[in-house]
């Protein structure tokens, strides 16, 4: 390249006029011959000064290209092109870090604000204000929206319960941030941690619990601890983070076993239905025979006081009349003839014949009535 043709000017004194010889530098031609600013106005303000050096810094408004005045090198605004880009650069950069100051926070977010890679503080939503990059930087972290992690559903998840029965666990975990700061510092890939902690704390409390209630009626019994479990162990970690639910989609046999499985239950069930039956059956025939067994301790009862009440009565009056034969013994053997002759012929037939009737007279027999009475 030849020094008339340098693209930064020829460094050299030469002709003020743009020609050939004096070089067309981007950044002005120096303070070489008559090339410097504009003279200006003698009797001019210290506004109009002001003015006039940013028109001469600058370039003057209105100037085309091609058109300009001596010492502009054929091109507007001569001064614009020695010092433009270099301002304009300057500016520009100084915007950016203005408009780096300031930032906003959604609703749903908080912002960390980092000053030379250090945690500083915690913003909540709103407009906030921060040191230009790269002394502070912000990370905005969600803290509403729940993040979603589900665990079997796409290959099969198997589990040991408690009495050496294997179980295929499939089970969705919702959680949320509750700490930006340590979410974001604490551990590396907080999403894997809360999935490995899930897995963990899944297995524990299966391989506490049996088959049968499992994939029963303890669903949620289960899917409560193993939340309580995942929150302890994060905590623990200082994740930084709040489960906010275990759901259980599917707790079934292996695939492989299913048709024995349901055998075993169906056997299972008919057991229970026919224990039901004894038990019922046992319920009707139990409370019959413990009425049965009352009511005979009960007559038992009264025959054993009925014949020590007669035994005592016989007793007792076997000993008054006693003591009645002591007193009168012929009196009371005639008595004791009477009563027992009534109880002997009290309801037989008698005839009573009279020998007082007088001698020679023959008694009347109604043989007849006799006869039709026996």
């Amino acid at each position: 390249m030849s020094k008339n043709k340098s693209p930064w000017g020829s460094g050299s004194g030469g002709s003020g006029n743009g020609g050939s010889g004096g070089g067309k530098s981007p950044w002005g031609q120096g303070n070489q011959g008559n090339q410097g600013p504009r003279p200006r106005p003698s009797g001019a303000t210290n506004s109009e000064k002001v003015i006039q050096d940013f028109k001469d810094r600058f370039g003057a408004g209105g100037s085309k290209r091609g058109s300009g005045g001596p010492g502009r090198g054929g091109r507007g605004g001569g001064s614009l092109g020695r010092v433009g880009p270099f301002g304009l650069f300057v500016i520009v950069g100084l915007l950016m870090l203005l408009f780096s100051c300031f930032y906003t926070v959604d609703q749903n977010q908080e912002a960390v604000v980092l000053r030379f890679g250090e945690y500083s503080r915690t913003s909540a939503p709103g407009i906030h204000l921060k040191l230009p990059d790269p002394i502070e930087r912000k990370e905005l972290v969600d803290v509403t929206d729940e993040r979603n992690i589900t665990i079997g559903a796409r290959k099969e998840n198997l589990m040991l319960t408690s009495d050496e029965n294997i179980v295929r666990i499939a089970y969705n975990i919702l959680w949320r941030v509750k700490n930006s700061s340590d979410y974001l510092f604490n551990l590396e890939n907080v999403p894997q941690a809360v999935s490995d902690v899930a897995e963990s704390a899944m297995r524990e409390v299966v391989g506490k619990t049996e088959l049968e209630p499992l994939i029963t009626d303890e669903r949620d019994a289960v899917a409560a601890q193993v939340q309580a479990l995942m929150q302890q162990m994060l905590d623990e970690y200082e994740a930084g983070v709040t489960v906010s639910q275990v759901e259980i989609k599917e707790s079934q046999e292996p695939k492989q076993v299913e048709a024995a499985f349901l055998a075993v239950v169906a056997a299972k069930q008919e057991a229970e239905q026919a224990i039901l039956k004894a038990r019922e059956k046992e319920n009707q025939l139990i409370p019959k025979a413990n009425a049965d067994a009352d009511k005979l301790i009960q007559e038992a009862r009264g025959y054993k006081e009925k014949v020590i009440a007669d035994s005592a009565g016989d007793a007792s009056r076997f000993t008054s009349i006693y003591e009645e034969y002591k007193r009168a013994p012929r009196v009371t053997r005639q008595r004791m003839y009477l009563e027992t002759m009534e109880e002997v012929y009290g309801d037989a037939e008698k005839i009573i014949l009279d020998d007082s009737s007088g001698s020679g007279v023959v008694p009347y027999l109604p043989l007849d009535q006799l006869k039709k009475k026996q």
